[in-house]
């Protein structure tokens, strides 16, 4: 097994489990707020799997997974929440949360640093055509692009739903 594969599985199994331990505090959690915010963590997991399995191919998923679901979804709720609900957040000081961060950040950029390591600059820079990208979107990713169509029409949804309650 080559160390680049040995990375791949160690990163694999540890968006795993983060995933698994958001879920979890997402159904335990009373605070909604809370919730909200360890969805973007499951977010961000579940991204990170999506582009571990095959970093060529599914990449671009994962990215818009991530615009998706953390950019516009969590924010849009935690933003509601506290608006609408006039949902008092208390911070909670957690002693060991620092040293998890700081041990995460450090995978990450690990992680970002043996996967760009491979790539090599080309010397030919193509043009950009926002025509050409919207025929590779349509033919290439449709699946991923009618998903995202119907999620960012249910937060439309919803958002005119909150917007529209007394």
């Amino acid at each position: 097994m080559s160390l680049t594969s040995e990375f791949i599985i160690g990163f694999f199994t540890f968006f795993g489990a983060l995933s698994i331990a958001s879920a979890l505090y997402i159904t335990r959690q009373k605070n909604v707020f809370y919730a909200a915010v360890s969805l973007a963590f499951l977010g961000i997991s579940v991204a990170a799997m999506i582009a571990l399995i095959n970093t060529s191919s599914y990449s671009f998923y994962a990215a818009f997974h991530i615009l998706l679901y953390v950019g516009a979804t969590v924010v849009f709720l935690t933003i509601s929440l506290v608006m609408f609900r006039g949902l008092n957040v208390r911070e909670i000081s957690v002693p060991w949360a620092p040293v998890i961060a700081v041990v995460a950040g450090m995978l990450i950029f690990i992680d970002l640093i043996s996967s760009f390591s491979g790539i090599t600059p080309s010397a030919s820079v193509s043009s950009f055509s926002l025509q050409t990208l919207a025929n590779d979107i349509l033919q290439n990713y449709w699946f991923p692009a009618i998903i995202i169509i119907i999620a960012l029409l249910t937060t439309m949804i919803e958002a005119i739903t909150l917007a529209r309650r007394d």
